[in-house]
């Protein structure tokens, strides 16, 4: 039996194979092959190229209005190409107004045309300049004035922004997008005049708080000594105008197991005896030993104003107002503080000891 080789021919190989010019681009690198002829290059080439410079001659032959016309009809392509080319838009643009272009319509159609690139752009500084050279040419380029408005808006200088719209809405009383910007700079404005005026009320209403209170102090002599200004802004003193009295922020020491309690408004007419129930209505965590009791503890605060501090025992049915009144009684930072501790316990005369040395 006589075996009978077949050589396999796939069908892609039947037939002859295509001519391939010198000028046939391989369609699988089409981007690659485009890029290598002069009309569709996106970047230049480093070594020298005849046919490019020449169309590159082209590109400035004519009158200065016919090339700055070229460069702004580019310019315009780039721009509805969409943001990826805003730059290049830009670019082309700015090489119109260069030109020695004497027909100031090209100028002011580019000068615009550039501001509404650098507006989606957020260059809102070039925005700015762009209209403004444009608005010397036509006052009444409305473009011009929207995309000033948009700016200014953007950057927030709102009164600028609102007298760029009317100037637009004279031209064109009936421009929708100018009368959103206007509605929206308006809006924002009445905004931030009441927050100004919300502000400014307030600043007034804690000047004349802090001077009441300073008037207060005055007249129940009370000292206060300031050794920390932001502990002291943050202490919130409040006076009282129904009852023109005033509200303080006390500490409660508990140097035994180094704890306190914060009371945010001890009016000075309460007693000791009055939080002390209140704060001990039931037994704090760490009070482990029970001692903690409105009945069993005393109230002390310290002298400090000799060399060496001197601790004072105070009545507990005493107003706070009271204490803070006498000489001995300095307000350090504007928080009274007290020492709280059990009368029968052993750590009360270790703790006076310390103030007998």
């Amino acid at each position: 039996m006589v075996e009978t080789v077949e050589q396999k021919i796939s069908p892609q190989e039947v037939g002859p194979k295509p001519f391939k010019g010198a000028f046939t681009m391989d369609p699988d690198n089409l981007d690659s092959e485009l890029s290598k002829i002069p009309l569709f290059m996106t970047q230049l080439p480093e070594e020298e190229n005849d046919t490019l410079s020449a169309l590159q001659s082209l590109v400035f032959d004519g009158t200065p209005e016919e090339v700055a016309q070229n460069f702004k009809e580019q310019g315009n392509d780039c721009f509805r190409a969409g943001k990826i080319k805003y730059k290049d838009a830009i670019t082309f643009y700015t090489k119109a107004i260069d030109t020695e272009c004497k027909d100031q319509k090209i100028i002011e159609a580019c000068l615009v045309n550039r501001a509404a690139c650098n507006l989606e752009l957020q260059n809102y500084g070039r925005v700015l300049s762009d209209c403004s050279k444009c608005l010397a040419i036509n006052p009444q380029n409305v473009k011009a004035l929207y995309r000033s408005a948009k700016a200014l808006f953007a950057l927030d200088r709102l009164i600028e922004a609102i007298d760029c719209c009317d100037h637009a809405l004279v031209v064109d009383p009936e421009n929708k997008a100018i009368q959103d910007v206007k509605e929206k700079a308006v809006s924002r404005k009445n905004i931030q005049e009441e927050k100004k005026r919300q502000r400014e009320e307030k600043e007034r209403r804690e000047r004349e708080k802090k001077d009441i209170l300073e008037n207060a102090f005055k007249e129940k002599k009370i000292t206060i000594q300031v050794e920390d200004e932001e502990i002291r802004e943050k202490a919130n003193i409040d006076y009282d105008f129904e009852t023109k009295t005033i509200n303080w922020p006390v500490f409660f020491l508990y140097p035994e197991y180094k704890e306190s309690d914060y009371i945010q408004s001890f009016n000075e007419t309460h007693t000791f005896q009055d939080h002390l129930e209140i704060m001990f209505e039931q037994s704090a965590p760490w009070d482990t030993k029970k001692e903690y009791t409105a009945s069993s503890v005393e109230v002390f605060f310290e002298d400090t104003r000799g060399l060496s501090p001197k601790l004072i025992k105070i009545g507990k049915k005493l107003s706070l107002g009271k204490i803070l009144s006498l000489d001995q009684y300095v307000i350090k930072n504007g928080i009274p503080s007290f020492i709280i501790i059990p009368k029968n316990s052993p750590f009360k005369q270790e703790f006076i000891e310390k103030y007998k040395k």
